[in-house]
């Protein structure tokens, strides 16, 4: 029983991030499924959240920015009722249990991490180099929306090669204190310290 609601979970985890970048290349950046979400997203939001310009949103903002500012993803999770039954009538429902879990999981996380990505508070986590990454690697999805579409696992850009660490210019909007990173690379590259040669 535990085995299949692990097993229901993992799979769920690596089933979502290709749901989400589906959800996001198709759903939230063309019109074919809904034009309301196209706008939302793709016009309202990536305006608002420019990177290289207003990609954080400050204490200041004259454009409050709050959690369910760009999206209604939790809306997909109960759109996989269907996925639920098919599992507890076909597998077993511990497996069902699973993949409603992981399913919450991931909807949870994406709504969280984009919302904190955005909006930088100096949280512990958010000072982790990990971290770093998420905000480079999302950042250059809001410069070149053809590109970066996870927000929670990029496995789905990884496989689907949508996957860029192209180098940007450092954000101007980011808060004081914050690193001036300039894109996903160079979050872990290696730091050669002024006025030393290179190899």
């Amino acid at each position: 029983m535990v085995q299949s609601l692990l097993l229901g979970l993992l799979a769920t985890l690596v089933y979502a991030s290709f749901a989400e970048w589906f959800v996001h290349r198709v759903g939230m950046h063309t019109e074919y499924l809904s034009k309301w979400a196209f706008r939302r997203h793709a016009i309202q939001h990536h305006a608002q959240r420019r990177s290289v310009k207003t990609f954080y949103a400050g204490e200041h903002d004259p454009e409050p920015y709050v959690i369910w500012d760009s999206s209604s993803v939790p809306l997909l999770w109960v759109a996989h009722f269907p996925l639920y039954w098919v599992v507890w009538t076909f597998v077993n429902p511990a497996a069902s249990v699973g993949v409603a879990i992981g399913a919450g999981m991931y909807v949870a996380a994406y709504e969280w991490m984009h919302f904190m990505i955005h909006h930088p508070r100096h949280y512990w986590f958010q000072r982790s180099r990990l971290w770093e990454w998420y905000c480079e690697y999302h950042r250059l999805h809001h410069h070149r929306a053809r590109w970066n579409y996870n927000v929670v696992c990029p496995l789905a850009d990884w496989v689907l090669g949508t996957i860029s660490m192209e180098p940007l210019p450092p954000e101007p909007s980011a808060p004081e204190g914050m690193p001036r990173r300039t894109g996903p690379a160079s979050v872990f590259a290696r730091q050669v310290p002024e006025n030393v040669p290179g190899d």
